[in-house]
């Protein structure tokens, strides 16, 4: 009786399961429906099945943009990014070739982590919307468009700020300040002026602290280089000597960059200052002008917020 009994759950468990569609056209037409059912699990399975197999070239496209639009919704944008290049490179004329643009965009952002890792996807997202702007700029996603652009702008800004925060903390303070400037001058659009204006200000201030370590540094290979003057070797004497030369224009040099940076510094922290009094760093630059010490590494703005925002499915 048992193994009657077991007999009839299993007839009856592979009754209930659904028949796998084994022709192409079956497995497109099975996705097609699991993915408007939103089965994107399902619609993945089978369309990649189709893909593989032999469809019209006009199922092909179709099925090709459903996939992409399967791995999309179900937030696997790497395969979902995959997808749409694939399909952008296949059929740039398709009446879909600018909702895979978009989503290609979007894929793109949902892959970037943001300013302090690689922003190879950022810089892909920001050409992509460019180029969604600049061919569909009557779509209603181009204002939506802009904003994605100026997000990834954002993150490619901030990752410069990020290697010049790292330059601060290593006081290397002539590095920092040129890629504060790049900053103030490439992406002026989404750094305020007033934060720009002070982080520069205070790498020029504060490039005597990184003149000293380099000073001491060259005292020591002085030190080194004049011990060598009393080789019995000429030949080691005149190196030694041309060395020293070198290096003692070198300590000159830095006592100069020390001196006009740090005018320079407040200059600028002046300006600063007065023009932003209300501003936290218009204020820290009041602070470092009247002795305070602020060296602290300037946190970078993450404008990717990983929340619910960045799960809502884009309308196409």
């Amino acid at each position: 009786m048992r193994k009657f009994i077991l007999g009839i759950s299993v007839l009856l468990a592979l009754a209930s399961c659904e028949r796998i569609p084994q022709t192409a056209q079956e497995q497109y037409r099975k996705g097609i429906e699991a993915a408007s059912k939103e089965d994107w699990g399902k619609a993945k399975f089978l369309l990649e099945k189709a893909l593989s197999g032999e469809l019209s070239p006009k199922e092909q496209e179709i099925a090709k943009i459903a996939l992409a639009d399967s791995y999309f919704n179900d937030g696997d944008y790497e395969n979902a990014a995959l997808n749409y290049e694939e399909f952008l490179e296949l059929y740039p004329a398709s009446p879909r070739a600018k909702d895979a643009l978009f989503r290609l965009g979007v894929c793109y952002l949902n892959l970037t982590k943001g300013p302090e890792w690689d922003v190879t996807f950022a810089k892909k997202a920001y050409n992509i919307f460019s180029d969604f702007i600049e061919r569909y700029p009557s779509d209603l996603r181009v204002d939506k468009a802009k904003e994605y652009r100026k997000i990834a702008r954002k993150i490619l800004a901030e990752h410069q700020i990020y290697i010049a925060g790292t330059y601060d903390m290593l006081r290397k303070f002539t590095a920092s300040i040129q890629r504060y400037q790049k900053v103030k001058r490439e992406y002026w659009d989404v750094e305020s002026p007033d934060r720009m204006g002070y982080l520069i200000g205070r790498a020029y201030y504060y490039t005597p602290l990184q003149a000293k370590e380099e000073i001491d540094r060259l005292k020591d290979h002085l030190k080194s280089e004049k011990e060598r003057l009393k080789s019995d070797d000429p030949d080691e004497r005149r190196v030694a000597k041309n060395r020293i030369d070198l290096i003692e224009k070198d300590i000159k040099r830095w006592k100069e960059i020390a001196k006009l940076n740090r005018e320079k510094g407040r200059e600028i922290l002046s300006q600063v200052a007065k023009k932003y009094p209300n501003s936290p760093y218009g204020v820290k630059a009041l602070e470092i002008l009247n002795g305070k010490e602020h060296l602290e590494v300037e946190p970078v703005i993450n404008p990717i917020k990983r929340s619910i925002w960045w799960k809502i499915k884009e309308t196409i």
